[in-house]
């Protein structure tokens, strides 16, 4: 069972990283700027370093040793059974450029996407919390969200533009609402919350940090996820696998939605 102190540093670190985020954007200048390639072999800007040095700093000073895996500086191994997946900064060039739609995602789990115990999500600008624990639900900001299990007729869907998109969204364009949002964490998780009905990314880009603590959350409130084939997702605890996802409110959605995309 996860030790409580564990769910704590986690959620400690996603608020800590809220605050710093919140203090440096009032004086915006050189966020942008890049300050190396990360783990993942992306350009690592300083707002996601600010924020991983952060997460790097909890882990140091944790009375109980828990590993470090971020996109930005790959894996940390402090000697713990348990390992934090991080994502600093989802929504980069949201958060560069002032859009307010951006996150902070923290997982924990041992060995993949799989045994993912705990997950947390905050919504850097507005402050939302989402949260959620293996078998014991998802929550927002302290309140309990299950997912609609109804299916709209016109689902409102957040995609991830991709030539995979063009290629095989055609038919969905028509029969749904679209938006890109940005920060996939937080996309899939107002899918948990029912504000979106679907997300999509049919490409292969998202890592194990981008989606470990939002899947968690959807599947807790009752949501449910796919990849591009319509396979189910399995990951390992590696920066460097990616994948394509498919989220949605219910099960019926989430066919809906794949056979308009088929």
């Amino acid at each position: 069972m996860l030790h409580g102190e564990v769910k704590e540093l986690c959620l400690g670190i996603a608020k800590r990283i809220r605050e710093k985020v919140l203090e440096k954007s009032k004086n915006p200048l050189g966020l942008d700027k890049n300050v190396g390639i990360g783990a993942d072999g992306t350009p690592t800007k300083q707002i996601d370093k600010l924020a991983e040095d952060i997460a790097i700093e909890c882990l140091r000073h944790s009375k109980i040793p828990v590993n470090l895996l971020s996109e930005e500086i790959g894996f940390l191994d402090f000697g713990g059974e348990y390992t934090v997946i991080l994502d600093p900064i989802d929504g980069t060039k949201n958060a560069v450029r002032g859009i307010p739609f951006y996150a902070v995602s923290v997982a924990v789990g041992k060995r993949s996407l799989k045994d993912v115990e705990f997950g947390v999500v905050i919504n850097i600008p507005s402050g939302d919390i989402f949260r959620a624990e293996k078998g014991k639900g998802s929550f927002l900001n302290g309140k309990a969200i299950v997912t609609p299990h109804s299916t709209r007729e016109k689902p409102l869907c957040s995609i991830v533009p991709c030539r995979e998109f063009e290629r095989r969204g055609n038919l969905l364009l028509r029969h749904s609402h679209i938006r890109s949002l940005g920060a996939a964490s937080l996309e899939i998780s107002y899918v948990a919350s029912g504000a979106i009905d679907c997300f999509i990314c049919l490409k292969e880009h998202l890592r194990i940090t981008d989606i470990a603590a939002a899947v968690l959350i959807l599947k807790e409130a009752g949501g449910a996820i796919c990849n591009g084939s319509g396979e189910e997702i399995e990951m390992p605890l590696d920066v460097t696998k990616r994948t394509s996802v498919i989220a949605a409110t219910s099960r019926s959605t989430l066919e809906k939605v794949f056979s308009l995309l088929s």
